[in-house]
């Protein structure tokens, strides 16, 4: 038996120390525009990311949308290519672009063979640096957001997930606020322009590249299609808001008329990239996964589905557990997930349940090799880089008492935000039993704040 146990240690700590970490460099031009790249594998591929400092948090009053907005044009044609140029272009380099906005950053770039590092960052700069702001397809992308955001014609999920964070964060922050049809339809080109002008500069940007490449060609390839790039307004952005606090039991429902099911996202505060009890906390939402879907699916048969994640970022660390149910099964849901995350709250953590969570998330850091995942993984932006290298180590190291501690810390069961999102006239008698049930209207959210 003990030389059993000694393989097995000996097997983890190979598999610790076999794993290839990336190398980090940095180097910052004369503009501003700061570059990391992180060299990894044996792959001959690469992931490029730029992160401009412009997310939902960046978003005054009036402006929901425009960061969502702006980055969708950024891809839609520019001075140097049409769209249909780009996107021949990147066919022919066997990658597409893509873009994305979340609470803290727009991002733009995409997977690409380093051998075509050169034509990579040229259609990166032109999407970032050239782009048009056409009039027509910013019309066209209005009227999308306005078709797609009729309260009576949303998808029940969107529904909750909206007034979630408008019962989180409220209308004076902008973590808590929406666009809806007249503040969209007020957006113009010269509102865009300038949005984009304050907020795509050098400064206020961040280029991350992954992958098996050489610093040198690197440095020199954002030289020559980032360096020229100047800022007409603005440097770094600078956002200062509080972080939300759920300390109690609140609920709120907001009608869907004529859904046929409800859809429920509790919501709790979670620990933050940096905490120490953040990869405790990561096993114990896995536990956690385990035992909603054992419950609420399994054996309560009350929906198809039931997860529990975690959203980071600078002003929000939220933990949402996201199920849709039959609308005549809306109160024994909620009283069925409060029983389940009660007796997780109290039930002591199983050392071997423990160790088979640990060892799930050990395979699956181990069998990365894509550049797109490192990048994510070790962001130098999100983590402390020679922090982060010691994930493993500090995955293994982990103990049941410290996952134990986590869930103390975070997921007591008398404290969350429960939107619900359906039509009130099939569930209003059981709303009439859920104790302080808050009423929202459409209307709330269609208003700009402070």
């Amino acid at each position: 038996m003990k030389t059993k146990l000694i393989l097995v240690l000996m097997s983890l700590a190979s598999s610790v120390f076999a794993q290839e970490l990336p190398k980090l460099e940095t180097f910052t031009l004369k503009n501003g525009l700061k570059v990391y790249v992180m060299k990894y594998g044996k792959m001959e591929a690469m992931n490029v990311r730029l992160l401009v400092n412009s997310g939902r948090k960046n978003e005054t009053p009036g402006q929901q949308g425009y960061g969502e907005l702006t980055a969708g044009l950024l891809l839609e044609g520019n001075e140097r290519y049409t769209k249909e140029e780009q996107n021949d272009r990147a066919f022919r380099l066997g990658a597409n672009l893509n873009v994305d906005v979340n609470n803290d950053y727009t991002f733009i770039g995409g997977d690409f063979l380093a051998k075509n590092a050169d034509e990579a960052i040229d259609l990166m700069s032109a999407a970032v640096l050239q782009p048009k702001f056409n009039k027509d397809i910013i019309e066209r992308f209005k009227n999308y957001i306005v078709d797609n955001n009729q309260i009576n014609k949303m998808d029940i999920a969107n529904l909750a997930d909206i007034f979630s964070d408008y019962f989180i964060f409220g209308l004076d922050n902008p973590l808590g606020r929406h666009y809806y049809k007249a503040q969209v339809l007020d957006i113009t080109p010269e509102k865009i322009r300038e949005y984009y002008s304050f907020n795509y500069t050098p400064k206020n940007a961040r280029l991350i590249i992954t992958g098996n490449v050489e610093v040198a060609i690197i440095k020199s390839i954002v030289e020559k299609y980032f360096g020229n790039w100047q800022s007409a307004l603005g440097e770094v952005n600078g956002v200062v808001l509080d972080k939300p606090q759920i300390k109690k039991k609140e609920m709120a429902f907001i009608n869907r008329a004529n859904a046929t099911q409800c859809a429920l996202q509790w919501n709790k505060i979670g620990p933050s990239v940096s905490d120490k009890d953040a990869l405790a906390f990561t096993i114990a939402t896995s536990l956690l996964n385990e035992v909603l879907f054992a419950e609420v699916r399994e054996k309560g048969g009350k929906t198809y589905g039931i997860r529990a994640s975690l959203a980071n970022s600078k002003y929000a660390d939220i933990l949402s557990i996201a199920c849709s149910v039959r609308s005549n099964e809306l109160f024994n849901t909620v009283q069925l997930v409060d029983k389940t995350l009660l007796d997780f709250y109290n039930t002591p953590i199983l050392a071997d349940k423990c160790n088979e969570a640990i060892n799930e998330l050990k395979m699956r850091l181990m069998s990365t090799e894509n550049p797109s995942e490192i990048s994510g993984r070790y962001d130098p932006i999100k983590y402390d880089f020679e922090k982060r290298k010691n994930l493993m180590a500090n995955l293994l190291a982990l103990k049941a008492e410290d996952v134990q501690k986590a869930i103390k810390k975070y997921l007591a069961p008398d404290s969350y935000k429960l939107v619900i999102a359906g039509d009130e006239a099939l569930v209003k008698e059981q709303l009439t039993r859920l104790k302080g049930l808050v009423m929202f209207k459409p209307t709330d959210i269609e208003r700009n704040g402070n």
